[in-house]
């Protein structure tokens, strides 16, 4: 009888913590369905403000971010300006590296960084803008395979990415939006830097060969150097005829997991810039072990930004 007891006592222990364990379950998954259907605040990264700006000369509105030096609110100090393309998706990590390596080390100075970016509804709307802007040739080969992908990942039909837009895109940063951030906020005009990396590094080198004089400071991460049949070359070409200097610092990077195109691009660019022996210009290269075209960003980012300020 006693055996009997135990027996049963323990079927309706074990019955008892069955029971608990499927209405705790039940109770997590209720709430977990409760708080997805739930509105919350968007995370925000300290220091920052977000302004927008409307170009006559693109006809587009611009989403620009603005992150502050630790220091920018509390006396009224001047600070360098480092500008910041495909800010949708490179201004979080940019503006975190920055302070990163200025707190508590002071690895590079305090710097204020400027993302341009888009009032984009979906990362689709990114990515055809951006090959828009950040391209200076058209290529309607590329376009229709870049509609194609972003189509398939959105699963929208109405995808446009027209190529060949840099003129204007420079042109908007040159007469629209720097005189917007120097009337604005106490950055310096004659230590102005300027980051891109894949598409935005194709962009940063065509501002090099084409208006090198409006920042002191480049950074073009893993550039698509292969595009239109590499015509930063032939750009390249175009200024050393009629140029016997190239002021600028320059980093230029790439990948060692990226495709041969890239990796070659990354070594025959620089070859062709060391072969003028311009006087002024200081340029450091760099192809990072073991990474793809993704995963060297964010190394890129910090190792540039240290020898872009060192």
């Amino acid at each position: 009888m006693i055996n009997g007891n135990t027996t049963l006592l323990k079927s309706r222990l074990l019955f008892t913590i069955i029971c608990l364990l499927l209405s705790a379950s039940c109770t997590k998954n209720s709430a977990t369905s409760d708080s997805s259907n739930q509105k919350f605040n968007e995370v925000t990264l300290f220091g920052t403000e977000k302004r927008s700006l409307h170009s006559n000369i693109v006809n587009e509105d611009f989403e620009i971010n603005i992150s502050f030096p630790y220091s920018y609110h509390k006396g009224d100090e001047t600070y360098p300006v480092l500008y910041c393309l495909d800010a949708n998706r490179s201004f979080g990590l940019v503006s975190n590296v920055v302070n990163i390596l200025n707190i508590p080390n002071k690895e590079i100075p305090e710097i204020l960084v400027v993302g341009i970016g888009y009032p984009i509804k979906g990362m689709e709307d990114w990515g055809a803008w951006r090959h828009r802007d950040l391209t200076p040739t058209s290529n309607p080969e590329a376009d229709k395979e870049w509609e194609a992908f972003l189509s398939q990942y959105s699963g929208r039909d109405d995808i446009v990415a027209k190529s060949g837009g840099a003129h204007k895109f420079l042109q908007f940063i040159y007469d629209e939006l720097i005189p917007f951030i120097e009337s604005n906020y106490r950055v310096s005009s004659t230590d102005r830097a300027l980051m891109g990396y894949s598409l935005g590094g194709l962009f940063t080198l065509y501002t090099v060969f084409h208006h090198p004089e409006l920042f002191q400071r480049y950074f073009a991460g893993s550039p698509a150097i292969g595009w239109d049949n590499w015509i930063l070359s032939k750009y390249e070409n175009e200024y050393a005829s009629t140029h016997k200097d190239l002021p600028v610092r320059l980093f230029i990077s790439a990948e060692d997991m990226e495709s041969e195109t890239m990796v070659e691009g990354m070594k025959n660019i620089p070859a062709q810039l060391q072969s003028r022996s311009y006087p002024s210009l200081e340029l450091e290269t760099h192809i990072f072990e073991n990474e793809t075209h993704a995963s060297g960003y964010a190394a890129a980012v910090s190792r540039g930004l240290k020898i872009l300020y060192k």
